[in-house]
C-alpha cells in the first residue's frame, strides 16, 4: 500500500461505505478476495497436511517446543499429536538404544544449518520395532544460531522388511554360485565380464575385481583367440553349445576349460550377453596330450639310451623321460623327476635364466648343444654334454622339446690332464731352454775365467808378482759360479712337485712380517705401505710361495723406485668372479711393456741396470703363481708406476675368522 493510499484510509477511516473514494472501495474488494483464497489455500494444505502418511512436524529449538505435528503421528510412533506437543523429547525416547547415537551424530550437521536425513529403528506404541526415516531442514537466525526445524517422517519398515529379505535370498543365491565346483562368467552384449565366481577366479588366479570389465579374450594366449571369436559370433546368434576353450592364468599356466555356453536375451530378444558354466579339465586333456605326444616321440626317445633324454612341452613341463635321466636328475639335483612337474624347478637359480634363452632359441628352430661343468653341485668333478631339440609337430603346433644329457667327464678330464701334460712339457721345454742359455752364457764366462786364472797360477815363470790378484780374481769367478749354480737349483726346486703342507695365511700378518724384515729399507727410502684385505683377509695354501710373491713384488716396487718420489706401494684383495684377487700397485718408474711386455717374466731378464737385481725375482713369482694354480697380468706406464695382478683359484680361499 502506498503513502498515498494510506493517506487515504486515515481520511477515510470514519467515514461509510458511501462516503468512501471508489479506488479504495476497489482495494478493499481485492483484498478480501485475496484473504478467502487463502483461507480455502490453507483449508486444503491443512486438510493434505492431516491426511498424508508421512508426519509433518516443526520445532521450536530454543524454546524446546513442537510447534506443530500432523496427525500421522499417531499412526508412525503410536502417541498422539498432543503427546508430542506435552513432551517434544517423546520421538527421541521412542528410538530404540543402539540407533540413538545415529540422531547424536547429527546434531553437528543440524547446527550448521545443513539439511538431511537419518534413519533409525524405534519401539512403537503397540510393542513393534519399526524404521523410520527423517528427512530435516534446519533454520538459523541471523546470528548463525540454530532456532527451529521442520522435517518429515515417515514409516519405512516394509521397505526394510523387503530389503532385508532381497539380502537374504541374495546371500543364499550368491553362497551356491560361490560354493559351485563349476565356474560362472557371465559377459555383456559388449563382451564385457559383469561377474564371476569364486571357482573361475581360482581357476584363472585372479582377484573378481581384476576381471570385471574385461573382455574374456583378455585371458588368452593370441594363439586361441580366433576359436574364442568364432564361438562368441555364434552365441549372438543365439547358438546354446559345448566347448573346450584354452585360457592363460595369471602367473602364465594354461587351463584347459570346458565350457557349457548359453546366450542371454531381454523381453525383447535382444542380445543382452551371455552365460558360461565352466569346467577345469586341465588334468585331463593334459593326460590325452601326454598320450599322443608319448605315442609320437617314443622311438626319438628311446633310440639311445646312453644318454639321459627328457621330453618337454614348450612351456618346459616335464611330458616323460628314461631311467638314465631319473637316475641323472637324483645325482645331480638329489630330486625325482615327475611327469607333470616344471624342469625349471630342478635347477639351480643361476641356470634358470640360462635355460630360458636356450629354450627360446629352440623353439625358434635351432639346436642348441653346449657343456656345463657341475663341480660345485656335486663336489667332485662332473662335466654334462646337453643338446636341446624340437621335437615333431601337431595340428601344426609344435608339440614339445627333445633334453638329452651326456655325462663327459672321463672325456673331459682326460682332454684336461692331456693339456695339463701338454703346458706343463711346453713349459719344461722353455725352462730346458733357459737353462741351454744359462749354461751357455752364464756359465761359460765364469769357467773361462777359471781356466784362464789356473792356466796363470800353474805356468813355469816362477813367483808370480801379481799372484794376490789373480787369485782374487779367481775366487770372485768362483762365486759368480756357485751363485748360478744355486739360481739354477732354486729354479729347478720350483718345478718340481709340492710338497709342502696348506695352511691358512692371513694377508695382513704375511706383509707386517715382510714389512718389519725390512724395516730399515722402508725407513731409508721413506717408503709408505698400504694395505687394505677387508673383502677377503686370507686364504689357503703354501706360505713359502706367498710370502716369495709378496716379498718380490714388494723389493721390486722399492727398487724401481722413481728418482725424487717417496714410494708409495699398495697391496688389496678382492674375490671376482669365483677367485680372490691380490692387486699391488706402485708409483715406481713403470716398464715400457711395448718393447719388454713379453719377456718381463723370463729367466735373468733384466730391463733396468741403474738398479741392483739378476732378473729372478718375476721369474720366481710367476712360477709360484703358476704353482698355486693361478695367474699373474701386469699394467704398466712410463713414470707412472706398475700394477700386478694375481689371480689364485676360489679354493684356495680361506674363511676369515670369527671376531
Amino acid at each position: 500500500m502506498n503513502k498515498r493510499l494510506q493517506k487515504q484510509v486515515l481520511e477515510c477511516l470514519d467515514k461509510t461505505p458511501e462516503e468512501l473514494p471508489p479506488d479504495f472501495l476497489q482495494l478493499l474488494n481485492v483484498i478480501s478476495r485475496s484473504y478467502n483464497e487463502l483461507e480455502e489455500s490453507n483449508l486444503e494444505l491443512k486438510t493434505l497436511f492431516e491426511n498424508m502418511r508421512e508426519a509433518f512436524f516443526s520445532v521450536n529449538i530454543q524454546a524446546n517446543q513442537m510447534l506443530q505435528i500432523s496427525k500421522a503421528a499417531e499412526v508412525i510412533w503410536g502417541y498422539p499429536p498432543e503427546d508430542f506437543y506435552k513432551n517434544p523429547n517423546l520421538w527421541f525416547e521412542l528410538v530404540i538404544e543402539e540407533d540413538k547415537h545415529i540422531i547424536l551424530a547429527n546434531y553437528p550437521v543440524m547446527e550448521a544449518g545443513i539439511p538431511f536425513s537419518h534413519q533409525y529403528r524405534i519401539r512403537h506404541a503397540d510393542g513393534t520395532i519399526r524404521w523410520l526415516e527423517s528427512k530435516i531442514t534446519p533454520t538459523l537466525n541471523t546470528d548463525g544460531k540454530l532456532v527451529r526445524i521442520d522435517g518429515m517422517t515417515s514409516d519405512i519398515t516394509a521397505s526394510k522388511q523387503a530389503e532385508t529379505e532381497l539380502y537374504a535370498s541374495e546371500r543364499r543365491f550368491r553362497q551356491i554360485v560361490e560354493t559351485a565346483q563349476e565356474g560362472i562368467w557371465t559377459i555383456d552384449e559388449f563382451e564385457k565380464t559383469n561377474f564371476v565366481n569364486k571357482r573361475i577366479c581360482d581357476m584363472l588366479e585372479y582377484a573378481p575385481e581384476e576381471m570385471m570389465g574385461k573382455e574374456l579374450y583378455d585371458f588368452m594366449d593370441e594363439a586361441d583367440k580366433p576359436y574364442a571369436y568364432a564361438c562368441m559370433e555364434r552365441r549372438r546368434n543365439g547358438a546354446k553349445e559345448t566347448l573346450d576353450i584354452r585360457y592363460l592364468t595369471k602367473t602364465g599356466r594354461h587351463v584347459w576349460t570346458n565350457i557349457s555356453a548359453n546366450p542371454i536375451f531381454d523381453e525383447n530378444g535382444k542380445y543382452k550377453g551371455a552365460l558360461a558354466m565352466i569346467t577345469d579339465i586341465t588334468d585331463r586333456k593334459r593326460h590325452e596330450e601326454l598320450l599322443l605326444k608319448s605315442e609320437a616321440n617314443l622311438r626319438t626317445i628311446f633310440n639311445n639310451t646312453e644318454s639321459s633324454y627328457i621330453l618337454l612341452d614348450k612351456d618346459l613341463t616335464v611330458l616323460s623321460f628314461n631311467s638314465i635321466a631319473q637316475a641323472f636328475t637324483t645325482e645331480i639335483f638329489k630330486m625325482q623327476l615327475e611327469e607333470g612337474q616344471n624342469l625349471l624347478n630342478y635347477l639351480p637359480p643361476d641356470r634358470k635364466a640360462v635355460v630360458l634363452g636356450v629354450v627360446e632359441k629352440v623353439l625358434a628352430g635351432e639346436i642348441v648343444k653346449y657343456e656345463v661343468d657341475y663341480n660345485a653341485i656335486t663336489g667332485t668333478p662332473k662335466w654334462l654334454y646337453m643338446q636341446w631339440v624340437l621335437t615333431g609337430a601337431l595340428h601344426d603346433e609344435k608339440t614339445g622339446i627333445l633334453f638329452a644329457v651326456t655325462d663327459i667327464t672321463e672325456e673331459k678330464m682326460i682332454a684336461e690332464e692331456r693339456d695339463r701334460i701338454t703346458a706343463d712339457l711346453v713349459q719344461r721345454n722353455k725352462d730346458l731352454q733357459q737353462f741351454t742359455y744359462i749354461v751357455s752364457h752364464n756359465l761359460r764366462a765364469p769357467v773361462a775365467n777359471i781356466m784362464g786364472l789356473a792356466n796363470l797360477l800353474t805356468g813355469d815363470d816362477g813367483e808370480q808378482p801379481n799372484k794376490r790378484t789373480l787369485l782374487n780374481a779367481l775366487s770372485s769367478s768362483v762365486r759368480n759360479l756357485d751363485g748360478i749354480i744355486k739360481d739354477l737349483n732354486l729354479v729347478l726346486q720350483v718345478r718340481e712337485q709340492v710338497n709342502e703342507k696348506k695352511e691358512v695365511i692371513y694377508f695382513n700378518r704375511l706383509a707386517d712380517t715382510i714389512q718389519a724384515s725390512i724395516a730399515n729399507i722402508i725407513t731409508g727410502q721413506n717408503v709408505t705401505l698400504r694395505y687394505n684385505f677387508e673383502e677377503t683377509g686370507s686364504i689357503f695354501a703354501i706360505r713359502s710361495y706367498l710370502y716369495s710373491i709378496f716379498y718380490n713384488l714388494i723389493s721390486n716396487s722399492i727398487k724401481y723406485r722413481k728418482t725424487g718420489v717417496d714410494p708409495v706401494i699398495t697391496i688389496s684383495s678382492t674375490l671376482k668372479d669365483g677367485a680372490i684377487e691380490l692387486v699391488f700397485e706402485d708409483n715406481g718408474k713403470g716398464i715400457d711393456l711395448s718393447r719388454y711386455g713379453k719377456e718381463i717374466f723370463g729367466l735373468y731378464k733384466r730391463f733396468d741396470t741403474l738398479a741392483e737385481g739378476k732378473g729372478l725375482g718375476l721369474f720366481m713369482v710367476k712360477a709360484h703363481v703358476e704353482n698355486l694354480g693361478g695367474t699373474i697380468r701386469v699394467e704398466s706406464e712410463l713414470n707412472k708406476g706398475t700394477t700386478f695382478t694375481v689371480t689364485l683359484p676360489v679354493d684356495n680361499v680361506a674363511a676369515r675368522p670369527q671376531a
